[in-house]
C-alpha cells in the first residue's frame, strides 16, 4: 500500500525546520571540473572567428572584399588585446596573431586594389583576361 506522507506522483510534502528528512539528500548532476588558471574568454573566441572570417572573406575574393574585411580584422584585433586580461598567458595566442594577420593582408589588398583602380585597371577587364585564358587552356588541352 502507499505510504501517507507521500503525495501523488511519488513527491514527498514539505518538512518543518529541525526534523531530520528520511532520505539522504540525492547528489546533483556531475560537474566538469574547470581547468587550470582560467579557462577560454569569449573575447578570444570572438577575435579567432572575425580573423578567420576577414581571412577567408579575402582569400575566396581576391582581395576584392577589403571595405569588408578591414574593419572585421581590426574588431578581432581588439577582441584579442581585451581576452589577454581574463586569460592564462598563450591562450589568446593564437588569435592575435590571425587577427595582426589579417589587419595586415587587408592593408595589403587595399593598397593594391586601390593601385590597379587608379590606373586604370577594371575587374571587368580581369574577368575577360581570366576567361581567355581558360578558354585557350581549354583549346590547348583538347
Amino acid at each position: 500500500m502507499a505510504d501517507p506522507e507521500r503525495l501523488p506522483g511519488g513527491w514527498l510534502p514539505p518538512r518543518p525546520p529541525g526534523r531530520p528528512s528520511p532520505e539522504p539528500p540525492r547528489p546533483g548532476p556531475p560537474v566538469a571540473p574547470s581547468p587550470p588558471g582560467g579557462g577560454t574568454s569569449g573575447l578570444a573566441v570572438a577575435a579567432m572567428a572575425c580573423a578567420i572570417g576577414s581571412l577567408a572573406l579575402l582569400v575566396l575574393t581576391l582581395g576584392l572584399s577589403f571595405a569588408f574585411s578591414l574593419p572585421l580584422a581590426v574588431i578581432a584585433w581588439v577582441c584579442a588585446v581585451r581576452a589577454r586580461r581574463g586569460v592564462e598567458p598563450g591562450r589568446h595566442g593564437a588569435a592575435l596573431v590571425l587577427a595582426i594577420s589579417a589587419v595586415a593582408l587587408s592593408v595589403v589588398a587595399t593598397a593594391v586594389w586601390l593601385a590597379l583602380m587608379a590606373s586604370g585597371f577594371s575587374i571587368e577587364d580581369l574577368q575577360e583576361d581570366l576567361e581567355r585564358e581558360l578558354e585557350r587552356q581549354r583549346r590547348s588541352a583538347s
